[in-house]
């Protein structure tokens, strides 16, 4: 009980400080606004202060909060389920998948909706799943559920894609080689405002389901033997969980772009600030993720006249972090727990 109210007490200050960082980094920017004409539009003359904060900045910031959220959600999920804390949607190949797949339909201009679907986002999320299956089966070819074949796997199937996308660019005219370019650093610049509204979709349900799925998801962490000897359907979990990830990677690819290091990082982060159990964990993540990248989107709008990809500073940060890793940690998973 101890355990679980000072869990509840972090979760809650985590939740506040979260909020916080989200509200404030929709302030910063390289245009200066004029507060006045922002929050009391009928008092003033209304001009561009109000376009840039509610039309640009504030969906914007949804928009990197949200992105932020489902990365780390799908960073703690593969690094339960494979038990190792290098597993991420990107070291695994699925974000490749979804790339070379997104890719091709900027090549093919594909756009528009498919049954109420934006068609790239189909196309990611094919590629995400095809990616996925690839390095699965890959890695069950011997021993099961072996980790070190399926992170090789992924970097087999990650290395593959990034040909193809290279073959997709030089392919392509020139224009469309810029919206490739430009897309593959990982951005929120691109202002859709239903873009929200489809990860919002697909997140909430699958932060509903990976609570629900929390003791699973601790079982499965420690091995499959003792998961299923619980009642655990592993093969069932497993999938699920993997669809889930593909499905969350794919949208988030489709609409920002592979904003790289977020499912590494944050999982990390939050295991010392909210413990192991995957309850606490997934939650803590999840607010975690969506302050850091909002602040990080923040932070790179405000260093210049032009546009700074966010994904430039996620990597930045992420590769220093990956270096602090390998000096001061042990990557096993199960030593970790």
């Amino acid at each position: 009980m101890p355990n679980t109210r000072a869990s509840a007490w972090r979760l809650l200050l985590l939740a506040v400080t979260a909020a916080l960082i989200v509200a404030g980094s929709s302030l910063l920017g390289h245009t200066r606004l004029d507060w006045t004409e922002v929050f009391h539009p009928h008092e003033t003359e209304v001009g561009g202060s109000v376009n840039v904060f509610w039309t640009l900045r504030i969906p914007r910031t949804l928009l990197a909060a949200c992105a932020g959220a489902g990365l780390a959600i799908s960073g703690v999920v593969l690094q339960a389920l494979f038990r190792n804390p290098l597993a991420t949607p990107y070291t695994l190949g699925i974000a490749g998948g979804a790339s070379l797949a997104a890719a091709i339909g900027f090549l093919l201009n594909l756009s528009g909706y498919w049954l109420g679907v934006p068609i790239l986002s189909l196309l990611a999320f094919t590629g995400a799943i095809t990616a996925m299956s690839f390095v699965y089966l890959m890695a069950r070819l011997r021993a099961g559920r072996d980790m070190t074949r399926l992170l090789l796997a992924g970097v087999c199937i990650a290395y593959m894609c990034s040909a193809g996308v290279l073959l997709v660019t030089f392919l392509a005219g020139k224009a469309v080689t810029n919206d490739i370019v430009m897309w593959m650093i990982g951005s929120l610049a691109t202002i859709r405002h239903a873009a929200v509204v489809e990860i919002l979709v697909v997140l909430l349900p699958a932060l509903a389901l990976t609570l629900y799925a929390h003791r699973a998801l601790d079982l499965l962490s420690m091995s499959d033997e003792l998961a299923a000897s619980r009642g655990v359907a592993v093969g069932a979990v497993v999938w699920g969980c993997f669809l889930l990830v593909g499905l969350l990677t794919a949208v988030i690819v489709a609409n920002c772009g592979p904003i790289g290091f977020v499912g590494l990082m944050v999982p990390h982060i939050a295991r010392t600030l909210v413990g192991l159990r995957a309850l606490p964990l997934v939650l803590g993540s999840a607010l975690l993720g969506a302050a850091f990248l909002a602040l990080c989107d923040g932070i790179a709008r405000s260093l210049s006249v032009y546009e700074l990809p966010v994904g430039v500073i996620t990597n930045m940060l992420g590769a220093a972090f990956f270096f602090y890793l390998l000096a001061t940690r042990d990557v096993s998973y199960s030593t970790a727990r």
